[in-house]
């Protein structure tokens, strides 16, 4: 982990249609720690990581992401951001290691097939990372998110129920990862209603 990101959030707040998802949520969290984001279903946990990881803006207020260089244009947050999240879609036609090479180069890093091979192996994708995503699970479909994050190694990681359709080892493996992106010096964001998920969180928003 080289790159490190401080995450501002002012006064965000998020409408469709004239109706209110959330309003007046503020947060700071940096490097090392990680915010935990807690709400019933509907209450805006998933739109809130959207509106951090630039996929959609918010009505009001505003999300300042600085990294060691300063603030961070939103043209620029693709390089830092890593996401687990069920609005991730995968290319049914394309092997696992085709997708995970695919969502490398979107997010403008350079990865070879030894590499996604090993990552693919660590979430224990290794037997099957040549076959089509159309013949995975939706817990294998989850893994192979979780390793796109784990080789993209980003400074802020953005989790939306990671441990979703998981066995008991690959909450293990969730756990592991978020352990290990905490001491090495990542920003971690998580929405859950795990309590085991947002344990880590020093931080937390409670949606309603």
């Amino acid at each position: 982990m080289t790159l490190h990101v401080t995450v501002e959030l002012v006064n965000v707040g998020k409408n469709y249609n004239c109706k209110t998802v959330f309003q007046g949520v503020n947060a700071l969290i940096g490097p090392g720690r990680c915010l935990g984001i807690t709400g019933p279903n509907g209450s805006g946990k998933t739109t809130l990581l959207n509106l951090i990881a630039g996929i959609e803006q918010p009505s009001e207020g505003y999300i300042c992401m600085r990294g060691t260089q300063g603030e961070i244009k939103h043209r620029e947050i693709v390089g830092y951001v890593g996401m687990v999240s069920p609005q991730i879609r995968f290319y049914d036609a394309m092997t696992g290691v085709e997708n995970i090479m695919f969502f490398s180069y979107c997010s403008r890093r350079n990865c070879n097939v030894k590499q996604v091979q090993e990552v693919c192996r660590k979430v224990g994708l290794g037997g099957c990372s040549h076959q089509l995503v159309s013949t995975y699970s939706t817990g294998m479909k989850q893994r192979l998110k979780l390793a796109i994050v784990l080789l993209l190694q980003p400074a802020l990681w953005l989790l939306d129920e990671p441990s979703s359709n998981l066995d008991a080892s690959g909450k293990e493996l969730v756990e592991e990862s978020m352990t290990r992106a905490l001491q090495d010096g990542a920003t971690v964001i998580v929405a859950t209603n795990e309590g085991w998920e947002s344990r880590h969180a020093s931080e937390q928003i409670t949606l309603i």
